[in-house]
């Protein structure tokens, strides 16, 4: 469906990002359930007509709203990359970085790259940080165009093609490797979302995926680049 041009004027030239502001505003005082259209043209003081210059509905609104919860995940990567050796720290660091974040924060994750209805969404993770431009202001060119592509299994092959170029790993093994790692990660997602865990269960839940990744990689690699596991 296109988007009629924004008139200014009657819309009170409220902008993308200004309702995308509003929403996390919202989300963090009082929760998704709250970020309502209605509720949030309220406080913005417009009618719901003109969110929909921008947001198909609300779950792509709360989508991108929801985009700012990679912070964390980006800062790890940022931090962890200064210790990394060879290029399987990289790939497993990755893996690392972000099932901390998720399995933490499962829901959030979910909503972001597994729910059915948003993955079929015209959105776009690009955009979204060229409107926040300081939330990748410190982040390397690899992981920025990790992190830009829309699709769960592309993100995680462009590391995999990293291991490929650096002769770690074949391209039909690197192909393999993506995909066990995302439904991997996806099973141990979906195990921690449906359940009430401790943090130190999932600390353990995170100990155990990296421990099954590290097996993987270790049965497909072509050469681990004296890689022994991460972190050992």
């Amino acid at each position: 469906m296109r988007k009629r041009k924004p008139n200014n004027n009657y819309f009170k030239g409220l902008s993308k990002k200004d309702y995308i502001r509003k929403t996390q505003e919202i989300i963090q005082t009082e929760g998704r359930e709250a970020a309502s259209i209605r509720r949030i043209a309220k406080e913005m003081g417009c009618s719901s007509t003109s969110l929909y210059r921008y947001f198909e509905n609300q779950e792509e609104l709360i989508y991108y709203a929801e985009l700012n919860q990679l912070s964390g995940y980006i800062k790890r990567l940022n931090e962890a990359e200064k210790k990394w050796k060879n290029v399987w720290d990289y790939y497993v660091g990755i893996w690392d970085c972000y099932c901390r974040e998720a399995f933490r924060n499962p829901e959030v994750f979910y909503l972001l790259f597994l729910r059915p209805e948003i993955s079929g969404m015209d959105v776009s993770i690009t955009e979204y940080y060229e409107m926040f431009p300081e939330d990748v202001e410190k982040t390397s060119e690899s992981f920025l165009s990790m992190l830009k592509q829309k699709d769960f299994m592309a993100r995680d092959l462009e590391a995999c093609k990293k291991c490929v170029e650096a002769g770690a790993i074949t391209p039909e093994n690197g192909e393999r490797l993506n995909r066990m790692a995302c439904l991997l990660y996806e099973g141990y997602l979906m195990v921690i979302r449906d359940s009430c865990f401790t943090e130190t269960q999932i600390h353990q839940k995170i100990h155990q995926f990296i421990g099954d990744l590290d097996w993987i990689v270790m049965s497909l690699a072509t050469d681990l680049k004296g890689y022994q596991g991460y972190g050992a």
